[in-house]
């Protein structure tokens, strides 16, 4: 059946490509001819589509939007109130020196590596939508704040796949270190356009009227925090003043939520059918063995085929390539920790569609975001297969708690409180962070009268 298809495939394009015109391209003709090959896969396959689409749904609809749908709503809420650009003003000390990013970046941060995909592109989106980040520090952002959140990372993979909850706390705290790094490195990216806009930063205090301080001498660290106080109370001022009515602010937020978490459901169902037809067709598999005849003698053991395998299907879809990972029961755990660490930390077509659709309607170019989705993998790889060997974490691993079970009501529900909980936790410490900072500037260190 395999045959069938490549030959069909083939005279489909010979007969696109053959066509004298020279208003006809290659590039104008990829798009159409591998949707004509996928038809052709459907019709072949409609079995196995069926039930990967099914799958796909399932997934969704017990983890995606229990999981997703109140982080949506809460950034939405939160970002029409102004309160994220009120509280970017304290965080900006914070953010700056570190990712050379405004403070108001911080809440896509926070929700970013607590959330899952891809709730670090919706803010950042918004973000630059409402003027609040320039492209390049858009694109600097949206680099390192869409990541997998604890609930996935914890449990499906840990728990789920690993049987440890260990395991998943382990993989979790590689793929933070690994967005930190990333973040840091990135804060060279277009560095000439960050310090125009730390200027804006610094204007805060060039700004101010130093005259009459012949009295008393304030040193320009504590101008700064008087200003950047009186900044955030002018900007939260501002937004609730201009803020519509909560229920329309909470309507608006619900059905933009919905509309996003339907589209990321679309994506998981069609990549979902795609991986179970290369499977099929036994693509995979091919380029699995393949890649296995370019390793040294030594390597070339069957199993290792499972890795490949499992690395070619997280390159697309996450949850399935970390799943056949840990299927490979015969593979050094070490080993298998870091391709799945490499998975989390890529996200797979699947997740980076979703990010291309959300970021659609801006100027923010994604080749920054992909290359540092590489970078990501590849650094989360290095620091769980170090991990691995520093922790011995080999003895915490037991059977696969999850199989591939049909939707559970009472499961959607647990999701949707854990969810919730997780959310209203990194909000609360989110805020304990801005208090404390705003204490911290209305109480600053005494000043010294001058001897003039």
């Amino acid at each position: 059946m395999a045959s069938v298809i490549i030959v069909a495939s083939v005279v489909i394009l010979t007969v696109l490509l053959s066509q004298t015109s020279r208003t006809i391209y290659i590039r104008g003709l990829w798009v159409p001819a591998l949707c004509i090959i996928f038809i052709l896969c459907l019709i072949l396959f409609s079995d196995t589509a069926v039930k990967a689409a099914l799958s796909g749904l399932n997934l969704w609809a017990c983890v995606v939007v229990p999981s997703l749908l109140p982080f949506f709503t809460a950034s939405a809420v939160m970002n029409a109130a102004g309160f994220i650009s009120a509280s970017g003003v304290l965080l900006e000390p914070v953010m700056r020196p570190l990712f050379n990013l405004p403070g108001c970046s911080s809440f896509a941060l926070a929700l970013g590596i607590t959330s899952g995909y891809p709730v670090g592109a919706k803010i950042t989106s918004d973000l630059r939508k409402s003027g609040a980040l320039t492209k390049s520090e858009a694109e600097r952002l949206l680099a390192f704040t869409n990541n997998s959140g604890p609930l996935f990372i914890i449990g499906a993979v840990g728990t789920g796949m690993y049987g440890s909850p260990a395991i998943g706390i382990f993989l979790y705290i590689c793929h933070l270190l690994a967005c930190i790094t990333v973040g840091f490195l990135f804060r060279f990216y277009r560095n000439e356009d960050g310090k125009a806009s730390g200027g804006r930063y610094r204007s805060i205090c060039k700004s101010s009227n130093l005259q009459g301080l012949n009295k008393v001498q304030v040193s320009e660290k504590q101008l700064k925090k008087r200003k950047l106080l009186n900044e955030f109370k002018t900007r939260l001022i501002e937004g609730n003043a201009s803020r519509p009515d909560f229920g329309t602010l909470l309507g608006n937020a619900v059905r933009d939520s919905v509309s996003t978490v339907l589209s990321v459901g679309g994506f998981i169902v069609i990549f979902s059918v795609i991986i179970s037809l290369l499977n099929e067709t036994g693509i995979i598999r091919t380029v699995a063995d393949t890649l296995m005849k370019i390793l040294p003698q030594q390597y070339r053991q069957k199993e290792f085929t499972g890795i490949f395998s499992g690395l070619l299907s997280g390159m697309l879809e996450i949850t399935t390539g970390s799943e056949q990972i840990s299927r490979c029961l015969s593979i050094p755990l070490n080993i298998k920790l870091s391709a799945a660490s490499f998975i989390i930390g890529w996200a797979g077509l699947s997740v980076h569609s979703q990010v291309m659709s959300m970021v659609a309607g801006t100027d923010i170019n994604t080749r920054p975001y992909l290359f540092g989705k590489l970078m990501q993998g590849l650094i989360s790889a290095v620091y769980a297969w170090a991990g691995s060997k520093i922790c011995g974490i080999e003895r915490m691993v037991t059977e696969p708690a999850l199989g591939s079970g049909q939707f559970n009501i009472n499961g959607f529900f647990q999701t949707l409180g854990r969810s919730i909980v997780l959310m209203t936790v990194t909000i609360i410490l989110w805020i304990a962070l801005l208090h404390l900072l705003q204490k911290r500037k209305t109480h600053p260190a005494k000043i010294k009268k001058s001897s003039i």
